[in-house]
């Protein structure tokens, strides 16, 4: 179920198509994310242990933008 509407109802789009119009958004997303968190850390007025844990939050964000990128870079890679 996608947007609260049962499979196979809805306009027709192919999954690929609305794949990667998703991911061109999640990837920019995702970085934003990495720089909030980034900025989060380094914060005044929070402990060692938190700004850890934010920076951690950031590498995570990074790391999943890392991995949209090149699955779409795969994808496009397969359609040649």
């Amino acid at each position: 179920m996608v947007e609260g509407k049962p499979a196979g109802k809805g306009a027709p789009t192919s999954r690929a198509a609305k794949r990667k119009a998703e991911q061109v958004i999640n990837i920019a997303e995702y970085r934003e994310h990495a720089e909030h968190y980034k900025r989060l850390s380094g914060a005044s007025g929070i402990s060692k242990d938190c700004a850890a844990v934010l920076k951690n939050i950031a590498r995570s964000f990074v790391g999943l933008a890392g991995q949209l990128d090149r699955l779409a870079s795969l994808e496009r890679n397969e359609q040649k």
